[in-house]
């Protein structure tokens, strides 16, 4: 594996550098119920007992998830937004459980996939709760509730796919994490010995589910006031084209992270397995990489400019192509959204990177049991942050 230091005033200016490589806009087309969706999105995580103490909500509110939901759904505000908000902050809290020990013990990502999974399939009126089951576990019931209440059959099914591709991802990783993933040797770099360097499509196979982006493009629906029939929501172009949302997701997820990345030792990185199979400079496979992103994000925009013609031929109706003018400006967020959030959050500049070297893991990364028992102190209410600075 190669190594690379990068002393941290030097992160901030790697992290723009990179992100001028790419050709699409970061947005800055926030939600004016963001500030209310921070405070309402802490204050919900700390009923569960997700955050130790006043230090924890600190680094926590840092990483501003807020500003991110903010700019994934510029359009909501209120509950809408706040939900929203949950499920950005659930998501990273969750993904930062695998960070450490866990990540590296397959049977253990297996039982909490599993235990997530079994929420899922509750009676949605006369579920569990207060079952015990721990912050992570009573946190998710009651987003996975709040979230499913009301909604239209089909699109509860289909969000509940998009979540089980997402947590199985979780277990995946960690097989290949210690090369006990089963692998048929192959020139496409999906198999081969354990721990050989795999392709770039290969990683990105797996982090099309384990980025989450999917269950965040659902929510679009909703918050838009339409359900889209299953035919034109699973056909060409809008799956293609939400394809083409994870990867510009992915991408730039990969470019913004790298220095974090590096520092843990994750390989779960396009930029790093492109360096590893081509070899040559670091930030060769970083241009690589963004000229993969933008070449996905000119092929969205072209094919959205096809659309209402599109629509037209297979005769919609102006509620259809209504909707489907607000579900490819939801995708366009997500891109955008997600550009400008990483160029706004401390998770991926000097401080996220040293939050995270030696060893360290964030201080709400031990819900889960599997690491250490959850220390006392948990769940006790938190007073509300007073105002404060986005991160600059």
């Amino acid at each position: 594996m190669h190594t690379h230091a990068s002393r941290p005033h030097a992160r901030r200016t790697a992290l723009l550098r990179r992100a001028a490589l790419f050709d699409f806009p970061a947005s800055t087309d926030l939600s004016p119920g963001t500030e209310a969706a921070r405070h309402h999105t802490i204050q919900w995580l700390s009923r569960f007992g997700v955050f130790e103490d006043r230090a924890s909500v600190a680094e926590y509110d840092a990483l501003r998830f807020d500003v991110l939901a903010g700019l994934f759904y510029p359009r909501a505000s209120g509950a809408e937004l706040d939900l929203g908000n949950d499920l950005v902050g659930w998501y990273f809290v969750f993904d930062d459980q695998f960070d450490g020990e866990l990540g590296c013990r397959p049977e253990a990502v297996a039982r909490l996939v599993a235990a997530v999974v079994r929420i899922t399939e509750e009676d949605e009126e006369h579920g569990r709760a207060g079952s015990g089951d721990g912050p992570l576990l009573e946190s998710f019931r009651d987003l996975w509730r709040r979230i499913n209440s009301g909604r239209p059959r089909v699109w509860r099914d289909r969000f509940r796919h998009h979540w089980l591709e997402y947590l199985h991802s979780y277990h995946r990783e960690a097989l290949e994490r210690t090369g006990t993933l089963p692998r048929a040797g192959g020139e496409d770099g999906t198999g081969g010995e354990a721990g050989a360097p795999r392709s770039v499509e290969a990683v990105l196979a797996l982090r099309r589910h384990s980025i989450g982006v999917q269950p965040c493009l659902d929510l679009n629906e909703p918050f838009g006031g339409y359900t889209l029939p299953p035919a034109l929501h699973g056909g060409f172009p809008l799956a293609r084209m939400r394809e083409a949302t994870d990867d510009v997701v992915v991408f730039t997820n990969d470019i913004a992270s790298l220095d974090k990345e590096l520092a843990v030792g994750d390989v779960h990185n396009s930029v790093i397995v492109q360096w590893e199979r081509a070899g040559g400079e670091l930030e060769d496979a970083v241009r690589h990489i963004a000229d993969l992103a933008n070449a996905r994000y000119r092929w969205f925009e072209e094919t959205a400019a096809r659309l209402p013609a599109l629509l037209t031929e297979a005769g919609a109706d102006p509620d259809t192509h209504h909707a489907v003018a607000r579900y490819v400006d939801g995708m366009r967020y997500v891109m955008t959204g997600n550009l400008g959030w990483s160029l706004r959050t401390a998770r991926y500049d000097e401080r996220g990177t040293e939050a995270v070297s030696g060893g360290r893991q964030r201080p709400w990364a031990q819900l889960t049991g599997a690491q250490e028992p959850v220390r006392a102190g948990r769940g006790a209410a938190l007073p509300p942050l007073s105002g404060g600075s986005r991160p600059r």
